[in-house]
């Protein structure tokens, strides 16, 4: 019984030999080198990805900027135009807008400027008057 127990006892050290020969760290180091190299390119395109499109959007808000500030009312102040406004602050576009005597505020590039209308269109606003007794709804009688 002895001789078979050492005999199953070799025939294990030698199955477990060959096997431990086969065994070895190389395939899969060479696999975790492989997709470490995989990852490290899609590292690197995404990045470049992220950088193109920050650039795009870069590029877009800059242009964004500059038709805001050329169709800003700021520039064509700078061109040597002025805001004109009636005492309320509202912006007055039209001569008939304007009554003699009314304030105004003008708004130029370096500042602003109050000032007095000696002409206009619009005459002043009058009060309604008021109208007589109401009319009696008349009998219109059949449209047909």
């Amino acid at each position: 019984a002895r001789a078979a127990f050492f005999a199953i006892v070799r025939q294990s050290r030698a199955r477990f030999q060959r096997n431990s020969a086969r065994l070895s760290p190389a395939p899969v180091v060479r696999r975790q080198k492989l997709q470490a190299d995989t990852l490290a390119g899609l590292t690197r395109r995404q990045e470049q990805a992220m950088a193109r499109r920050l650039d795009r959007l870069r590029a877009a808000l800059t242009q964004a900027d500059r038709l805001l500030t050329t169709l800003s009312h700021k520039a064509v102040l700078a061109r040597g135009f002025a805001l004109v406004k009636d005492a309320d602050g509202t912006v007055v576009k039209r001569v008939a807008e304007l009554a003699p005597g009314a304030a105004l505020q003008l708004e130029f590039a370096d500042g602003n400027a109050e000032a007095i209308a000696t002409s206009g269109g619009a005459r002043p606003k009058l009060a309604a008057k008021p109208s007589g007794k109401a009319k009696e709804p008349g009998n219109q009688g059949s449209l047909f």
